[in-house]
């Protein structure tokens, strides 16, 4: 849907589709294209051309935004990793080395998407499963 190379007017048009589904037109604009953002329901600032933006007030948010990319590229990278083993594997052309190598790429995902909610949500702290210590 988004992300592509469209047209003046197949941007309004999105635009003007994204407002009517109940989206909030925002005074901020993309920083790639000067489109008008929006705010969807979900609070997710889109651009109509190019999805998903992040607007970034501070030098900290800036960095935050900067280390989100990397690891959402990556992902994606790793993930076409992924679906090369796959095909492989479903023509039964992989080995004990490619198993080993396909639990790696999966851990690294799995690390990726921790990173990521740690920036996102950092306030939100992990369970702590403590035992109640003994007194004597």
């Amino acid at each position: 849907m988004f992300g592509e190379n469209i047209d003046r007017e197949s941007a309004i048009k999105r635009a003007a589709d994204l407002l009517r589904s109940g989206a909030t037109l925002l005074a901020e604009t993309c920083p790639v294209c000067g489109s008008p953002l929006l705010r969807l329901v979900s609070g997710e600032v889109v651009c109509p051309i190019h999805g998903r933006v992040m607007i970034a007030k501070t030098e900290s948010d800036i960095a935050e935004a900067s280390i989100l990319s990397v690891l959402t590229e990556l992902e994606k990278n790793i993930s076409s990793l992924l679906l090369n083993y796959n095909r492989r594997i479903q023509k039964n052309e992989v080995g004990f080395e490619d198993a080993r190598d396909l639990v790696y790429w999966l851990d690294a995902i799995e690390r990726i998407e921790k990173i990521k909610r740690l920036i996102q949500h950092p306030t939100q702290k992990k369970s702590s499963k403590s035992t109640p210590s003994k007194q004597k």
